[in-house]
């Protein structure tokens, strides 16, 4: 029945307020949360007890329970019928298209999948650490001796964060005539091209490294035979990479090149008719059980990366998806726009190293750093 929740009256101090104080703000870092969830989750219910806000049935509250408390028909509601609400109930109409665009931004977000973990920062300057460690190997301490020390050099380093956004406009017809079910697929879209950028960004990121002056881009080796992709040239990095103690079990690749990778039988067919006549599997194990494989335009034709995403990086997040909306009435339109403030900062060179095709490995080897720990 409309009006049971009595969210036109209660919205803002019910779920809007608290909601932008869960999420934080450019002072104070939050977390990313969408309307509905919230609501289901922390939104205070009519008892004044955490727990989420409930129908009358006691059950969380759904897009259906909304639009029913509003008097609204679910199927034919448009963001005209809600933009011309008056009370606190006009607080859902940008928080409905921002809950569209974030149902894109986390369709395809892999460049998270990327990284050993996000990090909320309180600025856009941020300094992190770089550390190298000496490759000297413990030396057995007699009684009372004392401990020879290894190499450490370590410093600091700056990353600028920045803003990535996207705009769009909508005609005042478009916002009367569309119903929201409809208009929902076109807004994710929006998302989906916003995590586009942070994914193109992540893998510019391991490639050259997060500081301009490229000291910390990513080890490039050949292969066995120049211009010729094998299973070996695989298996040469992954070996290397467990005497290493990383394991570079994700795989990107431009769209050519996934191609050749996918043609491998290693990658593409089942192996054998039965199985192995020793099947080695220990905490050295070299071979992948699987491998993510990330396709992005961002590498070079005949280049596999390979990444261990708990050294490869990190996401720094200063300000999560903003949704911000104008009506411009001289052109009788809406324009929106939807953005996010962060950047990405490496971890460990040792995260990731570039399977290259038109090099051979004689002369395109490790490189001194990635001398073996054991």
């Amino acid at each position: 029945m409309s009006g049971e929740l009595g969210l036109i009256h209660s919205f803002r101090h019910r779920v809007f307020e608290p909601m932008q104080a869960y999420r934080g703000s450019q002072a104070s870092a939050g977390r990313e949360i969408g309307l509905i969830e919230f609501m289901q989750t922390r939104a205070i219910n009519e008892k004044s007890m955490p727990g989420g806000l409930r129908n009358t049935r006691g059950e969380p509250i759904s897009w259906e329970d909304i639009w029913c408390d509003l008097g609204l028909d679910p199927k034919n509601v448009t963001l005209d019928n809600l933009i011309s609400l008056s009370g606190d109930i006009k607080y859902l109409a940008p928080e409905l298209v921002r809950e569209f665009i974030l149902k894109g931004v986390m369709a395809e977000p892999w460049y998270l999948d990327l990284c050993a973990g996000q990090e909320d920062v309180g600025s856009m300057d941020v300094t992190t650490p770089w550390i190298e460690y000496g490759r000297e190997a413990p030396q057995i301490s007699g009684e009372a001796e004392t401990i020879a020390q290894a190499a450490i050099t370590w410093g600091q380093k700056s990353i600028r964060l920045h803003k990535k956004a996207i705009g769009i406009t909508m005609s005042d017809e478009l916002l009367l005539s569309v119903p929201l079910p409809l208009l929902q697929y076109f807004l994710r879209r929006v998302g989906i091209q916003l995590a586009a950028g942070w994914n193109r960004e992540a893998v510019a990121t391991l490639i050259n490294g997060d500081q301009a002056n490229g000291l910390d881009s990513c080890a490039v080796i050949g292969v066995g035979t120049a211009d010729s992709l094998e299973f070996a040239d695989f298996l040469r990095p992954w070996t290397r990479g467990r005497r290493l103690y990383v394991r570079w079990d994700n795989l990107i690749t431009s769209e050519a090149t996934a191609n050749d990778v996918l043609g491998l039988d290693e990658f593409s067919k089942p192996q054998g008719l039965g199985g192995v006549v020793v099947e080695l599997d220990s905490r050295n194990r070299i071979i992948p059980q699987r491998m993510p494989h990330f396709v992005s335009g961002q590498m070079g034709d005949g280049q596999s990366m390979l990444v261990d995403r708990k050294m490869s990086m990190m996401f720094l997040l200063f300000r999560g998806l903003l949704v911000e909306s104008e009506h411009i009435v001289m052109r009788q339109v809406n324009g929106t726009a939807a953005s996010m403030i962060g950047g990405f900062s490496t971890i460990d060179r040792t995260g990731r190293v570039i399977v290259d095709k038109s090099l051979a490995f004689a002369t395109h080897g490790f490189p001194s750093w990635m001398a073996p720990l054991d």
